[in-house]
């Protein structure tokens, strides 16, 4: 006969045991996001010296590249600069370590973490953009923040002591549709001689990036525009996110983070 306890007891273990196989579904049916695989790409952004090296050796070939259009005197147009914020003049990666930790993803606080004016400078570009102005150089920050952070991005730019902040020089993206920087490129280059631009994505660059979406395509257009890469274009380094992580999804935002991971895993090559 089967007493009132051990069938307790046994309707016990098989509640238990049915928990258990069941927790791991349930975990990754409720859990918020696992941002685990971006944690090497912030600390090395924040900690390596190697961050910090290429930093450095970008603003000092923008140096020596204006140094050089400077001293062609057959140039009648005032000379500009075109620059990238995040990531090119400066580090936004407190906002994504404090995504990790939070367990969420952009945009989420985005907007909360731009008005705080929390973006340090990165390595050596307050020196070479205070050098640039002071030769009379015109300094165009071409961001794709939007406007609803134009006073916080100047008061943050103004803080660090970024020269040549106002209105006509910090260039927001007008329509939150158009994430293309083609047409304030194009509205710079009809007035002034641009020597060069400074960014950490390819879009940042040319149109031709910009109609690039896959991984091949965005490799054979580089290789077609070698030669304007340290002449033209200087690309700093962002191994957190951007163009080239988008084009590991095929850009296709509704994907799970399981769904990414079984991407990036399919991409590794051996």
């Amino acid at each position: 006969m089967v007493t009132t306890k051990r069938i307790s007891s046994r309707l016990g273990f098989l509640i238990l045991l049915i928990t258990f196989c069941a927790s791991p579904v349930l975990a990754q049916a409720s859990e918020p996001a696992d941002k685990e695989n971006e944690v090497l790409a912030i600390l090395w952004q924040q900690s390596s010296g190697e961050h910090r090296a290429l930093c450095y050796q970008a603003y000092a070939l923008a140096r020596m590249l204006l140094d050089r259009d400077l001293h062609n005197h057959r140039i009648r147009m005032r000379r500009a600069m075109i620059l990238d914020l995040d990531e090119t003049v400066w580090d936004t990666s407190s906002y994504e370590a404090m995504n990790v930790k939070l367990k969420r993803a952009y945009p989420e606080g985005w907007n909360e973490w731009m008005n705080q004016a929390r973006a340090t400078a990165l390595p050596g570009a307050l020196e070479f953009l205070n050098y640039a102005n002071s030769r009379g150089v015109r300094v165009f920050y071409v961001t794709n923040r939007k406007t609803v952070a134009k006073e916080a991005t100047e008061q943050n730019l103004k803080r660090l002591g970024f020269p040549a902040v106002n209105d006509e020089t910090v260039l927001m993206r007008d329509d939150p549709a158009v994430e293309s920087k083609t047409a304030r490129r194009k509205a710079i280059s009809a007035k002034y001689h641009v020597v060069l631009l400074m960014g950490d994505d390819l879009n940042d660059f040319d149109e031709v990036f910009e109609k690039s979406k896959t991984i091949a395509s965005r490799i054979e257009a580089t290789d077609r525009n070698r030669s304007q890469f340290g002449t033209h274009f200087i690309v700093l380094p962002n191994p957190m996110y951007g163009n080239w992580a988008n084009s590991l999804y095929e850009y296709n935002f509704k994907l799970t983070e399981h769904q990414k991971a079984e991407k990036r895993r399919g991409l590794l090559k051996d």
